[in-house]
């Protein structure tokens, strides 16, 4: 890596000082197009990779390193010192150094540039006032520039100055627009872009910084060389004129100024220039790519491929130095004891043991299994077998029934859980309900009827209500119960009734211990009042 990039920048560099140096009679003599693209030379050689070379065993080549180490090594035992002291030695990778701050300058360089570039692009854009769509291109009027300037790779962009229509003529307005259409629809925006990345590598290079001049300068003489293609002498001097009335300084790397006050007086030199035929700017394009094809490969970098190969120790044996270290042994793991066998014990004997009643012990391993038999009587194989089959056959009803038991547990455990689940639901219904009541209650309050008993005399039928009308009781706050009787006397029983039943809801009212006390108070103010309008119409009637 750091043979390649010191081979690049020192090869590149020296290409850079060619251009300079052949770049004015290259455009005298084949035009400022062939000047402009002298310049894809050094960016192309930069960008080149290495070139592999010839295969080096690494053996042989680095036998004389490995003798010196060698020698210092017999030297620090001879002497007393320590062997590892040569190894241990510090030292500092002036190569990684050198890169890590090549590159870190280059990434830097690109912000700060990114950074100028998009603030430019923001305050420019901020109050502009679009002219015109040409092509893709918006044409913006600004008061942030005082000349004509192309910017943008994929929004493109042509700002002028506010006073762009008064300060130039048709003319010169339709040259100086045509020239930063030139621009974008030849590719320089990108091709400065590119340019600027060379730039960034070669921050350090002040070659690289003049290059970056006389590149921008040919970037815009061969502009003028597209535009003025074919023009006649009066074009040219109108040209000429919005040349010197549009110089200003400080574009942004990425933009394409119609011109710049440095440079003002040669671009105005080489307008007076005859062009060169079409013929000499085709040999002359034909030379560079002659000229790139020659001195690209016989300035490429050459990076020989290394073959790794058996090389003996550096260590001395014979002078006690180990050639492998030695290792210390693993301990092995230790062994997993065995399962012990599950013992299953059937018992047959009746507990006494005696000359006559003697009990026997008889062991049989069956499918991982001991079983003991322990009966004071002769067994045959058969009702061995048996007892065993028997034993298994109660084992697995066993393991069922615990697998049931399990189950039933778990189905035990979800109904309980289910039962709590219910209950909270019972209770927050309760609690609903408890409210609905309490509500109910309230609300009663605001619907005890107003009574009205009337009496007629005339054309009625005696002991019958005439007319009986309910009001109120769909929803509003007030209701009405409007009775008329035929003659006072039956109006007078109705009063009474009436007066009898309010006095039975005062007193179930009165003994309601769950209502609240407000509501109930309330409930038992409106009834009495209900009953003294009643009895008063009662002792009015007589």
């Amino acid at each position: 890596m750091s043979t390649w990039m010191f081979d690049s920048l020192l090869v590149t560099s020296l290409l850079m000082a060619a251009i300079l140096l052949v770049r004015r009679p290259v455009a005298k003599i084949f035009g400022a197009g062939v000047a402009y693209a002298l310049w894809l030379i050094p960016a192309a050689r930069l960008l080149m990779p290495s070139v592999a070379g010839e295969v080096a065993p690494v053996g042989e080549s680095s036998q004389a390193v490995r003798d010196a180490v060698r020698e210092s090594i017999l030297a620090g035992v001879y002497t007393g010192e320590p062997v590892a002291a040569v190894a241990s030695a510090p030292s500092i990778n002036f190569a990684a150094l050198a890169i890590s701050v090549w590159l870190g300058g280059a990434v830097l360089f690109f912000i700060v540039q990114m950074i100028r570039y998009a603030s430019m692009r923001d305050d420019l854009l901020a109050d502009a006032e679009e002219l015109a769509i040409i092509d893709g291109v918006r044409v913006v009027a600004s008061d942030q520039v005082a000349g004509p300037l192309a910017f943008g790779l994929f929004k493109r962009f042509i700002a002028v100055p506010q006073n762009f229509t008064k300060a130039y003529s048709p003319a010169e307005r339709e040259l100086a627009i045509a020239h930063e259409m030139a621009h974008h629809k030849s590719g320089d925006l990108y091709a400065n872009l590119a340019a600027f990345l060379v730039l960034c590598l070669m921050w350090f290079n002040p070659l690289a910084w003049v290059s970056w001049s006389a590149f921008r300068f040919d970037q815009e003489a061969a502009c003028d060389a597209r535009v003025l293609s074919g023009k006649c002498a009066e074009d040219r001097v109108i040209y000429g004129q919005a040349l010197a009335r549009t110089a200003f300084d400080g574009v942004p790397t990425f933009a394409t100024a119609l011109n710049s006050p440095k440079t003002i007086i040669e671009r105005l030199r080489r307008l007076t220039m005859k062009d060169a035929s079409a013929k000499r700017r085709s040999i002359g394009k034909l030379g560079i790519l002659t000229a790139a094809a020659i001195i690209l490969p016989l300035t490429a970098t050459i990076v020989p491929e290394v073959q790794a190969q058996d090389a003996p120790s550096v260590l001395v044996p014979e002078i006690g130095v180990p050639e492998k270290p030695v290792l210390p042994a693993i301990p092995p793991e230790p062994a997993v004891p065995a399962k012990p066998p599950e013992i299953v014990t059937i018992s047959l004997a009746d507990g006494t043991d005696s000359k006559q009643n003697r009990t026997v012990v008889k062991r049989i391993s069956r499918d991982g299994k001991v079983y003991v038999f322990r009966t004071d009587t002769k067994l045959s194989e058969d009702q061995i077998e048996k007892m065993i089959d028997d034993a298994q056959a109660s084992r697995e009803s066993a393991d069922d029934a615990m697998v049931a038991a399990n189950e039933a547990r778990s189905e035990a455990d979800a109904a309980r859980g289910e039962a709590d689940v219910m209950r909270k639901h019972a209770t927050a219904a309760r609690g609903h309900a408890e409210a609905m009541r309490v509500h109910a209650m309230a609300m009663a309050a605001n619907y005890i009827p107003q009574i009205d008993i009337k009496e007629i005399s005339k054309n009625c039928r005696a002991g019958q209500p005439v007319t009986t009308n309910v009001e109120g009781f769909d929803g509003s706050n007030k209701s009405r119960i409007k009775i008329v009787m035929c003659g006072k006397g039956q109006a007078r029983v109705a009063r009474i009734e009436a007066i009898n039943g309010l006095r039975e809801a005062r007193s179930e009212i009165a003994a309601e211990s769950e209502m609240p006390e407000g509501v109930r108070k309330d409930v038992i103010r409106k009834l009495d009042k209900e009953i003294r309008k009643l009895e008063a119409e009662t002792d009015k009637a007589g």
